[in-house]
């Protein structure tokens, strides 16, 4: 069955190895393709009895992965140099449909879809927190039973294949900063996670505020309840320097809660735009590779200021990874009764794989998740 995956520039190493492609990432040409390989199956897991056997229908990629497709395909290179089979799986999300299951698996069926369960952290002995794994393109995979949740026909394969992370990592931001009648500033608005977050925020009785660097595609954020747009210049030693913010805090005052995917952009900014008693919770950073081009940020702002600042104001800076399952949970409910969802761009199938890997990085104008689905 084939398997989207990288490839290492050795592209005729075997018949099994099927190059559709290539893309650009910080200036590396990544090869990509499909791979053919035998069925996995239960009897090739290391415990078969306890594990749940899942095909993929779809999967997408995430910020995340951009640093994983750069160390593997290095990795990749160095083998194909050796003349050996080089390629890996990629991707954080999936969805799939349980194909079979140990003897002693309880809480799902053959036919059940399914997704990943990423809560974390883990409170239990029995669950190893986070995602269950970085080749979710890998087309049969085995699971542990609790790393998977079981999921409704409402949620479509395209939406469910990009679900998990946005679903988990909003809510979870969500719920540590926000209360009633709160003004919320997001940052990086357009961003898979900001997009998220904005989606979700419109089931919470709080004003909400968004912080973009381009003026393009703001229609979808007002269309999702934000009340004010920020059209920011990032090299501005402090935001408080923009006129429309400015005017925006001499009117309305400073912010509640801020809830920003990329500290080492915004901290030591967005912290002068806080109140007293304000939360600030983030969940990633831009710079997540050495490598990484356009990384440096004009942060004036040093550690110590922002941590003098936070002391002074009684700031609360808060660090999000993923969330709990009550997190995803109370996104899908939401889901089901139309009240968030996951902004999908385009969904790319067998033959587009260099399609989908470009539009997920390498177009600054994609607004939302990029999905592949696989064809049967």
């Amino acid at each position: 069955m084939k398997s989207v995956s990288l490839i290492g520039n050795n592209l005729n190493v075997s018949e099994n190895i099927m190059h559709t492609g290539h893309f650009k990432l910080e200036n590396e040409k990544i090869n990509v393709g499909l791979v053919e390989e035998d069925d996995f199956s239960l009897s090739d897991s290391n415990d078969p009895d306890n594990r749940v056997l899942v095909k993929k229908k779809g999967i997408s990629c995430n910020y995340r992965d951009k640093t994983l497709i750069l160390n593997y395909d290095k990795q990749l290179n160095i083998l194909g140099e050796k003349g050996e089979v080089a390629f890996s799986y990629i991707g954080s999300e999936f969805v799939g449909e349980v194909i079979d299951i140990g003897k002693n698996v309880k809480s799902l069926k053959i036919g059940d879809r399914v997704v990943a369960n990423a809560t974390y952290p883990s409170y239990s002995d029995d669950y190893i927190g986070g995602l269950p794994s970085n080749h979710a393109s890998r087309r049969i995979d085995d699971f542990k039973e609790n790393k998977l949740i079981k999921i409704p026909d409402v949620l479509s394969d395209e939406i469910a294949s990009a679900f998990v992370v946005g679903a988990f990592t909003a809510y979870s931001m969500i719920r540590k900063v926000v209360k009633p009648n709160a003004k919320i500033l997001v940052t990086a608005a357009k961003s898979n996670t900001s997009l998220a977050v904005i989606s979700a925020l419109r089931n919470f009785p709080v004003e909400v505020y968004a912080m973009t660097s381009s003026s393009d595609n703001c229609d979808i954020l007002y269309e999702n309840g934000v009340k004010k747009i920020f059209v920011v210049n990032h090299e501005l030693d402090n935001y408080l320097d923009d006129k429309d913010i400015f005017e925006f805090v001499k009117e309305k005052g400073l912010f509640d809660a801020v809830i920003d995917p990329l500290f080492d952009i915004h901290l030591g900014k967005v912290i002068k735009l806080m109140n007293n008693d304000a939360k600030y919770v983030t969940c990633g950073l831009y710079n997540q590779f050495p490598t990484f081009l356009d990384t440096k940020f004009n942060q004036k702002n040093s550690f110590e200021d922002v941590i003098k600042l936070a002391m002074i104001k009684n700031i609360s800076i808060i660090g999000n990874c993923i969330g709990l399952k009550e997190d995803f949970d109370l996104a899908l409910e939401h889901f089901i009764d139309g009240k968030f969802s996951i902004l999908i761009d385009k969904v790319f199938t067998e033959g587009q794989e260099k399609e989908f890997f470009d539009l997920t990085y390498s177009f600054k104008e994609r607004l939302g998740k990029v999905v592949y689905l696989y064809n049967d």
